[in-house]
């Protein structure tokens, strides 16, 4: 146990940089905006050297908008791992709605999703992001199927949830309405459902 405890402080030191230079550029896209923000201001901001900066991350939008590492591949494995009798919408939905409950309580991914709200033009930058994630459900329900990733049942069902989960967060108001994981259930809802035409108001 006690050859553990250095690699487990130094994991949580690595970590807890990462987070405060995710913090740090997400922050200072918020307040100056992206084209004014340096690698070094970040590095300023969270009080790390630019040597250090570059051991986590290529450029200042990967420290913005790049997931903490091993996230794709945690909801690969939490989808995969799910009972076998829910279907993979059910499945993908579970992992997503628990993933979501972890993030939504952290500021970093709260102020990432203002900022893009913020700078809608900014979206384009998280384009590879996504795709890794979508990659990594597309993956996962070709496990649970025995299905190649290639097929279209596969393609379309992750294709299908991603894009709920992005039509549900892009939904989500911070400060009222329902909870962002409310919205995730309903939107999934919505797809396994066929889409049914809500009925008109007013």
């Amino acid at each position: 146990m006690e050859s553990d405890r250095p690699d487990g402080l130094r994991e949580r030191k690595k970590r807890a940089t990462h987070r405060a230079l995710q913090s740090a550029a997400v922050d200072l896209f918020r307040r100056h905006g992206p084209e004014a923000v340096t690698v070094e201001s970040i590095c300023a901001e969270a009080g790390v050297s630019p040597r250090t900066f570059f051991n986590y991350f290529a450029t200042k939008d990967e420290a913005a908008f790049m997931l903490e590492e091993g996230t794709p591949a945690l909801i690969e494995q939490r989808i995969t791992a799910r009972p076998a009798q829910e279907t993979p919408l059910e499945a993908v939905r579970a992992v997503f709605v628990a993933r979501l409950g972890e993030l939504a309580t952290g500021k970093i991914w709260l102020d990432r999703m203002l900022l893009l709200r913020e700078r809608p033009e900014l979206l384009p930058r998280i384009l590879l992001t996504n795709r890794t994630v979508e990659d990594a459900v597309t993956r996962a329900v070709a496990a649970r199927t025995g299905l190649p990733e290639h097929h279209l049942y596969v393609r379309t069902t992750g294709a299908a949830v991603f894009a709920a989960l992005q039509a549900a967060i892009s939904c989500w108001q911070p400060d009222s309405g329902p909870k962002v994981v409310t919205l995730v259930h309903e939107a999934v809802d919505l797809v396994s459902r066929g889409l049914p035409v809500p009925p008109r108001t007013g």
